[in-house]
């Protein structure tokens, strides 16, 4: 592996190529995650196919709201129950999978196969760490939620000010708004969600403690030179993903129209099988990238 700084299209080519070259590893580290989850998705699926005929009954004939009861999802305590168990393993799990994936592009930068049982040793050893990394995650994302309630609060209430001095302006000033909250805040967002990746392989990858690999991992993006490369790679992920999951998500309901559940189920799962891997191996390669050009 030829270890140099890389054009941003570069990164991509290089993901592309990792990733096509070691498919059948990839999914074989995601499979422990995704096969249960195909199997809970379809009775998730079966339970819920009244609720989505009914909902569909709806949409033809809006008259049938009124007249008779429709079932929903919270009609079945059961499904409500299960769909915490699903989020509740994917949520604990899946951070595991995924650094699974980020070691196995780390062997191939150190010219090694990507191996399944090495994979997870090295993740499961730093386990510790990593459930540490996730708590932290967990309260500087809540955080940024915090933070953007409090603007878009004081942004309704500067717009409603305004509003009521110059109604006419109003609508006008209330979308300037909105879009000034927006151009404000997403920004940070997706270079936090890259510092808070090179964190979490800071402490499997380089076996570093929690509070060093967070500081490191805002210090690796948060600076003059890389934050605006890290938005917009994060943008280019971000699309990827949202294009990926609308695809699979039309097809998804196609099947569910069609009443195939078996079907709805490994479509569902496809982009966590396929999709995401590629996302983590794309990160991981901008994360060799950015040390390489530091250190």
């Amino acid at each position: 592996m030829e270890l140099r700084p890389l054009g941003f299209g570069e990164i991509f080519d290089r993901a592309v190529t990792l990733y096509i070259r070691n498919f059948v590893p990839f999914v074989a580290i995601v499979m422990v995650l995704v096969l249960p989850l195909v199997v809970l998705q379809y009775v998730l699926d079966v339970g819920s196919q009244p609720d989505f005929d009914a909902m569909l009954r709806v949409l033809n004939d809006p008259a049938i709201a009124r007249t008779e009861h429709i079932p929903t999802f919270l009609d079945s305590p059961g499904l409500i129950a299960m769909s915490v168990f699903v989020l509740l393993l994917s949520y604990s799990v899946w951070p595991f999978v995924l650094n699974a994936v980020a070691v196995g592009v780390g062997r191939l930068y150190r010219n090694r196969p990507v191996e399944f049982r090495a994979c997870y040793e090295v993740v499961l050893a730093r386990w510790p760490q990593i459930l540490g990394v996730i708590g932290i995650e967990f309260l500087v994302l809540m955080g940024w939620y915090g933070a953007v309630m409090l603007v878009a609060v004081a942004a309704v209430l500067l717009t409603l000010a305004v509003g009521a001095a110059l109604p006419a302006f109003g609508p006008i000033i209330a979308v300037l708004v909105v879009l000034g909250v927006l151009f404000l805040m997403m920004p940070l967002l997706a270079p936090l969600v890259v510092a808070l990746s090179f964190a979490m392989y800071g402490v499997v990858i380089e076996e570093r403690g929690v509070i060093d690999s967070l500081t490191l991992g805002f210090a690796r993006v948060f600076n003059r030179s890389e934050f605006w490369r890290a938005l917009l790679f994060a943008i280019a992920v971000c699309a990827i993903l949202l294009g990926a999951s609308t695809m699979f998500s039309i097809l998804s309901m196609a099947a569910a129209i069609f009443h195939l559940p078996a079907l709805q189920a490994i479509v569902q799962a496809l982009p966590m099988a396929i999709v995401n891997p590629f996302a983590v191996v794309l990160i991981a390669v901008y994360y060799f990238d950015v040390r390489i050009r530091r250190e």
